[in-house]
């Protein structure tokens, strides 16, 4: 077969031609073959080829488009390319595609989004390019295709990362703590507005510098050992120590320190974040001095205090517990009390867990009031009141307690003397006012006229009044008060001995306590209202009583005596009768009043509890 050479003529470029030569063919099978090698081409393409209408029907497909949405030809084949395409992106492409068909553009490019046949979509680079007529009029576009989903991945990946580093490079550069990266040398590679507040220095200033410039003399030490450490990989935690400003001023710092790995995990710097800690050194500081000064304080009172924890362990004790219960209590093990033993005040024992101490903590009050006898281990006995007192958190919850043991020794001898003296005194007094009342009431016996035989009488029986108050002064603990509830009883029966035998005395006092110099012109007015009362009053003692009472009320006081009989005129008698004028003279000392009625028959006596 004869073989002629044939030039055909192909394009590479768009506007440039290129010649390659073929084997001459009949025209025919030249044609054919062509078609052949330009099937089978359109066909194993790396791109999928669709060829489209004016109206974006698919007129064509090769398989790579197939593959792509998982269709076979015939299921795309008079489709609109615009319903495979994800809404989102139609209007954008159809835009485009408008211009193409009428003339305005003759290719594009646009990236989108494509349907798969199971729904899913899938990021596609879609280059659409016109095929016209001799006369320049759009035939139909031919759309080449690829898969850019991997590529868009990656770049979604990357703005992702630049997104994370922009936020992490904010979230640094608006950080109130400084926080300073490092080569392995030491040498200075960001900086941010923290540390630019912090130390003084803009960025600017110290980028290339060594590290070292914030360090003070004798602290440039420390940064051979942080670099040893972090080429060893090793994170340092809360590093508290000192660096110096641009000014030359030295801040506390609390410094952590972590390593900077490359891409391969090799370590290349280090990152730094320096915070200021003055605030909390100066907290700090002020607390140490403040519990010095409380620990001098305690050490210097002379009373013994101790502390314990919720559990009753004993935590502080200062130098006079020890003196106190003459041994070193043990931190961490007594418990409850730093004392040996402890007693009650009437010497029976008293276990520690049930001491003042121990209550405080377990019912989470305060006590007061309390008295206990501590032994010490040479055998020794001291009494002392406890002023346990519970301490709390800020929500109230029990940490603790304290407790201060006052040694009340001196005060105990001195109330045991004061006890002796005034028993002396009483006895002393006692014996003088029964030699004056038997010498008065001898002498009314042998008084010649019977108005000095009264006299003397009335005279004893004041005496006796006297001596009653004074019985009820200094039988008592306390010599410098009568209790009220205690006085009237006392007075109205010796009272009731000088009267005749069936005259009866009903008396009631409300709970107080009088002081001397109320009490005693108080017994001599309660003598004179009762012995008139009996004198002047009823008869029929059997049926009928005298009574006596003491009320208080806004600080005053009110000494009543009523009977049943017809009463007196107070100014009636006021001239004539001694015992009277001497109950309102005394009733003018305690700065009271003396009331009088008659129905029914009652003297009351108004007067200030207190005198002024």
């Amino acid at each position: 077969m004869n073989i002629q050479r044939r030039t055909a003529k192909t394009f590479s470029q768009p506007g440039r031609s290129a010649f390659l030569d073929v084997p001459h063919l009949p025209r025919d099978e030249w044609r054919q073959a062509h078609e052949d090698r330009l099937a089978v081409t359109y066909e194993h393409v790396g791109v999928g080829i669709i060829e489209i209408d004016e109206a974006g029907r698919m007129l064509r497909v090769n398989q790579k488009a197939c593959d792509l949405v998982g269709r076979e030809a015939a299921d795309l084949l008079g489709r609109s390319i615009f319903d495979e395409t994800s809404p989102q992106d139609v209007a954008q492409d159809l835009a485009q595609f408008r211009r193409q068909v009428a003339g305005e553009i003759d290719r594009y490019t646009i990236e989108k989004r494509l349907a798969r046949k199971d729904g899913s979509y899938f990021w596609a680079e879609v280059t659409s390019s016109s095929v016209c007529d001799a006369l320049g009029n759009f035939l139909y576009a031919v759309r080449a295709q690829h898969d850019i989903s991997a590529r868009k991945q990656a770049e979604q990946a990357r703005c992702a990362a630049e997104d994370r580093a922009q936020q992490l490079a904010s979230i640094v550069d608006s950080s109130d703590d400084a926080i300073i990266s490092k080569d392995l040398d030491g040498i200075i590679r960001t900086w941010n507005s923290g540390a630019e507040r912090l130390f003084g220095y803009t960025a600017a200033e110290v980028l290339g510098e060594p590290v070292t410039i914030l360090f003070p003399p004798g602290r440039e030490n420390e940064e051979p050992g942080i670099l040893a450490r972090i080429r060893r990989g090793e994170r340092i935690h809360h590093y508290e120590t000192v660096r110096r400003r641009k000014d030359g001023s030295l801040v506390d710092i609390s410094l952590t320190v972590s390593p900077v790995r490359d891409r391969a995990g090799g370590i290349v710097g280090a990152s730094k974040i320096a915070r200021d800690i003055t605030d909390r050194k100066q907290a700090e500081r002020k607390l140490r001095e403040s519990e010095q000064r409380l620990s001098e304080l305690l050490a210097a009172i002379p009373a013994a205090v101790y502390t314990t924890d919720a559990q009753g362990k004993i935590t502080y004790f200062n130098p006079a517990a020890v003196e106190f219960s003459g041994r070193t209590p043990a931190l961490g093990s007594d418990e409850w009390c730093v004392t040996w033993k402890l007693f009650n005040p009437d010497g029976t024992p008293l276990p520690h867990d049930q001491c003042p101490m121990a209550v405080a903590l377990k019912e989470g009050r305060v006590v007061r009031g309390a008295e206990a006898v501590a032994e010490r281990p040479d055998g020794t006995r001291v009494p002392f009141i406890p002023f346990p007192t519970p301490l709390r958190d800020t929500s109230g919850q029990i940490t603790g307690a304290i407790n201060m043991l006052v040694d009340i020794s001196e005060r105990r001898q001195a109330e045991t003397q004061q006890r002796l003296l005034l028993d002396e005194l009483n006895h002393r007094t006692k014996n003088n006012m029964q030699m004056l009342q038997s010498l008065l009431f001898s002498a009314a016996r042998t008084a010649p006229s019977e108005e000095a035989r009264k006299v003397l009488k009335e005279a004893s029986a004041r005496i006796a009044a006297m001596a009653a108050a004074q019985r009820v002064l200094y039988g008592r603990s306390d010599a410098t008060c009568f209790a009220a509830e205690e006085f009237l009883p006392a007075v109205c029966q010796t009272v009731r001995q000088l009267l005749p035998p069936d005259a009866r005395i009903e008396c009631g006092a409300a709970r107080g306590a009088l002081s001397n110099d109320i009490a005693m012109p108080l017994a001599l007015i309660l003598n004179e209202l009762l012995t008139n009362a009996v004198k002047h009053g009823t008869r029929d003692y059997a049926r009928q009583a005298v009574r006596v009472s003491l009320t208080s009320q806004d600080g005053r006081l009110a000494l009543c005596v009523e009977d049943d009989g017809e009463g007196f005129d107070l100014e009636a008698v006021r001239k004539n009768s001694s015992g009277l004028r001497l109950v309102l003279g005394l009733a003018r000392q305690l700065h009271g009043t003396l009331h009088v009625t008659k129905s029914p028959s009652r003297a009351c006596l108004d007067f200030p509890a207190a005198k002024s």
